[in-house]
């Protein structure tokens, strides 16, 4: 099929913006008149102050039965002894079987003692993690880029650079080149750890594709940037609809993390629009030109369409209908659009525009190990949350995390990173508890048995570096989890 049996919608820029709020003022309540004159009247008093007291404690309980003030609460110990680490180092992005043993604190790895606040930041590749953080104490502010090796017992550091009087250094966008992390004001060469500037310290890096460093300043204006031995040059500056960094989020079902579209022919990268006010953009990393890929005179922003990135195109769809677009921003397919409430693992494999298609029209996941699906139950029942099939024909296993080691009662389930071991027996996820909210979870589909850690449920930014290996930050350390019989 060539370009010329296809016309994109025409590029029509939208710059509209609007916000609200809305605030309620607080109720006071009148103070209650008292007349104690006799003995009576204190008896009487007496016994509304106890009567009072006993169902306000009953309608509001005191804050140490408040979840959401438990979940601040520190129930674990910092200085436990931890197991070190002994798997196998490998990720295949299933589970590993041994977490059905428990759950165990592999090792600690402190990082600014004196910095409580610190924005840190983790990105694993390989067996390498990549650690950043950035002080925020007195007037000069200190970035600090590390490199740790986690094949062995305890992480090994392979290098460590720092930065005095850095510029604001935006972590939660990023791009990774075949040598380096790129972010708003530093790169970070991966090999050795040397920091330098870049060029776009206004801008967000959004892709890497054909050589290029797509920026994109979160207004209405993206760059190109070329690299050579003298440095970096722009190569281009294209106008682009409202942007919004938080349209690339996962789905559920493709689970995204990388904004760049191929079909060997023609490369494409999603632009962060705001979806609210425009149709989705795909922009040509080599020459800047932007496509739109709906008609935005025809676009309504009050029903904006959800979107599903493939490795060769997005799915632009709604309750009704899925639109098809190829790398180029043409219109390919048409098709009700149906997920069956199922949703996908998360096992690190981007699929094609035909396989989102075929699971649309009900076939099981190509690219995923199994689907997820919640179970409507009925009032009063607990189990099972929800069910998990595989890919491969397997039987469906039924998510009932009966027992755990903390005694925890589960209330309800929230969709998060499913994962799975090979056959669905054992399944990571979050769920609610009405102890907390978000409890990391992993539960043994065969006898309903979970597995949690409270100093797991602290941790922030979890990283998955193994199968067996999940790190995160608690307070100002990294931590690393591991199954307890590894």
């Amino acid at each position: 099929m060539t370009n010329d049996d296809h016309t994109p919608f025409p590029n029509t820029p939208s710059h509209e913006q609007g916000s609200g709020l809305e605030r309620h003022a607080p109720t006071k309540q009148a103070p209650r008149e008292s007349k104690l004159f006799s003995l009576p009247r204190i008896v009487t008093t007496l016994a509304v102050i106890v009567l009072v007291v006993l169902v306000g404690r009953w309608f509001w309980p005191s804050s140490s039965y408040n979840p959401s003030l438990q979940d601040t609460a520190r129930t674990y110990d910092p200085n436990a002894p931890t197991s070190g680490y002994s798997g196998n180092a490998t990720n295949t992005h299933l589970l590993s079987p041994n977490w059905t043993s428990g759950i165990a604190t592999a090792w600690r790895l402190p990082l600014n003692p004196e910095d409580k606040n610190a924005t840190v930041f983790l990105y694993a590749e390989g067996s390498t993690l990549y650690v950043t953080f950035q002080s925020i104490l007195g007037s000069s502010k200190a970035f600090t880029a590390q490199a740790y090796d986690l094949s062995g017992t305890e992480p090994r550091l392979l290098w460590d650079e720092k930065k005095q009087k850095s510029p604001f250094i935006d972590t939660s966008t990023f791009v990774v080149t075949d040598t380096d992390i790129v972010f708003n004001s530093i790169i970070i060469h991966k090999a050795t750890g040397r920091l330098s500037h870049t060029p776009w310290e206004n801008a967000k890096p959004v892709a890497f594709a054909d050589g290029i460093v797509v920026t994109c300043d979160g207004i209405w204006t993206c760059k190109g940037w070329a690299r050579d031995s003298s440095g970096w040059m722009q190569q281009w500056s294209s106008w682009t609809a409202t942007q919004a960094f938080d349209n690339l989020s996962s789905d559920r079902i493709t689970h995204p993390t990388s904004r760049v579209i191929t079909d060997n022919e023609t490369t494409s990268v999603l632009l962060p629009i705001n979806t609210d006010q425009h149709p989705a953009q795909l922009i040509d990393p080599l020459t800047g030109v932007v496509t739109d890929l709906e008609d935005p005179a025809s676009y309504n922003p009050e029903e904006p369409r959800d979107l599903l990135l493939a490795r060769d195109g997005v799915v632009a769809y709604d309750d009704y209908t899925a639109f098809t677009f190829d790398a180029g921003g043409f219109l390919v397919g048409l098709q009700p659009a149906s997920t069956g409430g199922r949703m996908t693992t998360n096992d690190g494999t981007a699929p094609s525009v035909a396989d989102i298609q075929e699971f649309f029209s009900g076939s099981a996941p190509t690219w995923a190990t199994a689907t997820a699906k919640e179970v409507n139950r009925a009032k009063g029942e607990q189990c099972p949350i929800l069910t998990v099939t595989p890919t491969d024909g397997g039987p469906s296993r039924e998510v009932c995390p009966n027992d755990n080691n903390l005694n925890h009662t589960y209330v309800a389930y929230s969709p998060s990173d499913i994962r799975v071991s090979p056959g669905a027996d054992v399944v990571f996820a979050q769920f609610d508890t009405l102890q907390r909210h978000d409890e990391d979870v992993f539960v043994d589909t065969r006898n309903g048995s979970s597995y949690v850690s409270e100093e797991l449920n602290a941790a922030k930014n979890l990283t998955w570096v193994f199968d067996d290996l999940v790190v995160g930050i608690v307070d100002n350390s990294i931590v690393a989890f591991t199954p307890r019989s590894s």
